[in-house]
């Protein structure tokens, strides 16, 4: 049992790593599919994936690639709010998508998006177009 806090520590430490590696590789989300979905009961007591994903670090780049970026709630129970992660850094908030809306947002290449769980904040995904024609960015 003593070992368990230092085992825990190195494993951190390794996923930490893995998810910087994968972000300096130009992976802006590298944790989304590695962590495979475990489940929490959300706000209707439906089972519902609990948020995996950790912020990169990423913020915008100066860019005049502009970019239709269309972004899906699929949740039937819970809306989701939408940052910018603006070139200082930090979150601005674009506002809320409601269970089961869409919504096309204009925005840059090389400028990344955020989705947060409305209630809790908890991060669901982190999205930087790379291209003029990204994919449809959906939740979860």
């Amino acid at each position: 049992m003593g070992h368990l806090p230092l085992l825990l520590s190195r494993l951190a430490t390794l996923l930490a790593f893995a998810s910087l590696t994968a972000c300096l590789e130009g992976d802006p989300n590298p944790l989304a599919e590695q962590n495979g979905g475990s489940t929490a009961a959300g706000s209707s007591g439906q089972a519902s994936p609990t948020p995996t994903v950790q912020p990169s670090g990423a913020c915008s780049q100066n860019s005049t690639q502009a970019v239709n970026l269309p972004f899906r709630n699929n949740f039937s129970d819970r809306s989701v709010r939408l940052y910018w992660v603006n070139y200082q850094c930090g979150e601005s908030d674009y506002g809320v998508i409601g269970p089961g809306q869409s919504r096309v947002q204009q925005t840059y290449v090389g400028h990344p998006w955020r989705v947060r769980d409305l209630s809790t904040g908890a991060l669901y995904k982190e999205f930087v177009p790379t291209t003029t024609a990204p994919p449809e960015v959906s939740v979860p």
